[in-house]
């Protein structure tokens, strides 16, 4: 009897020092959030993922009983906010809105880039994915991606193309398409979006999110050549996609196509993260949401944290040695 006691006196000791060094996962999920939660933007407030990170956010604030406030870092590509997010306690109360630019092309591109997106963030939910249009000047002698092609083979560094700087996703896409293609396209860097000179015809090509290109395709300003991705959108049901000119040119728009997602910083708890991701998921659905976001020019998905984990990581991957490969490299 008095063995089997003190046995009872020890399994009860063992499992009161188990459970006391482990309430803090606990302490923090049960309670979450109990305090507002910041959301850092890496861009500046008004442009397409400020736009969709504001919808998100006030939904989800709602959702939670604490206000999800923006946090607006613009800078490098993104890589600012990046970092000031990656940099912060993993607790769920620092959330990171990224974009496939600055998650997998950027710190592939930049040398001194400061952080590694498979090492330094965890998935919480992709929001949506974003076309992407190649567009002309209505000047050119081009309407369509097959007379583009045999007008370039022609007349060999004659066309030239615009982009938000080197190492951007309309620059690294255009290099892509361009060696697949078999044609030389000559890069123009701008600081400053350059569709005010491919309107006017001073620069012959660019590629623009859907967002910035449906407009300005409906009203004339400039021509579509294609849509990257394997499905044509609503906005513009008429222009064809990359992968109906070739097969291989944009497989599942890995190439020219982005996406938004939510990130938190490595290590925050696994219950922090389901939270969130039934949450977000939940707002996508939202018909209100899904409404606007098409209306956008997106394309709303609403994945698991798995998901956008399998697509951030590839993208990183598959980048790296693309950019690699072509020697696109900027200080």
């Amino acid at each position: 009897m008095k063995r089997r006691h003190l046995l009872a006196l020890a399994t009860t000791a063992t499992l009161a020092t188990t459970f006391s060094a482990v309430p803090s996962a606990f302490a923090q999920t049960a309670g979450y959030p109990n305090r507002p939660i910041k959301l850092v933007v890496p861009f500046a407030a008004g442009i397409s993922p400020d736009v969709v990170a504001r919808l998100i956010a006030d939904k989800l604030g709602t959702a939670l009983g604490q206000p999800v406030v923006v946090d607006n870092k613009p800078g490098a590509g993104g890589m600012i906010g990046a970092v000031a997010a990656a940099t912060t306690p993993a607790d769920g109360y620092t959330l990171f809105f990224s974009v496939k630019a600055t998650h997998a092309i950027a710190p592939n591109v930049y040398k001194d880039a400061k952080y590694t997106p498979p090492r330094d963030f965890k998935a919480v939910a992709q929001i949506l994915q974003v076309p992407h249009v190649l567009t002309a000047t209505p000047k050119a002698p081009y309407n369509n991606m097959k007379e583009l092609v045999a007008y370039a083979k022609a007349n060999p560094g004659k066309i030239d193309f615009a982009s938000l700087g080197v190492g951007s996703q309309p620059h690294v896409a255009l290099e892509v398409w361009s060696q697949r293609l078999g044609i030389k396209l000559n890069h123009v860097p701008y600081k400053t979006n350059p569709s005010p000179d491919v309107m006017s015809g001073l620069i012959s090509l660019s590629v623009e999110a859907s967002t910035t290109a449906i407009p300005l395709i409906k009203a004339g300003k400039v021509k579509a050549l294609g849509i990257s991705g394997a499905q044509r959108i609503p906005g513009l049901p008429d222009v064809p996609t990359m992968t109906e000119f070739d097969p291989n040119l944009d497989v599942n728009g890995i190439i020219g196509s982005s996406w938004h997602g939510i990130f938190a910083p490595t290590g925050t708890p696994n219950d922090i993260i389901a939270k969130l991701n039934t949450e977000i998921v939940k707002i996508v659905k939202l018909p209100e949401i899904q409404a606007r976001l098409i209306d956008l020019g997106l394309t709303p998905t609403g994945t698991s944290a798995a998901a956008l984990d399998t697509v951030a990581n590839g993208d990183y991957a598959f980048w790296n040695k693309v950019i690699n490969d072509l020697g696109i490299k900027a200080e």
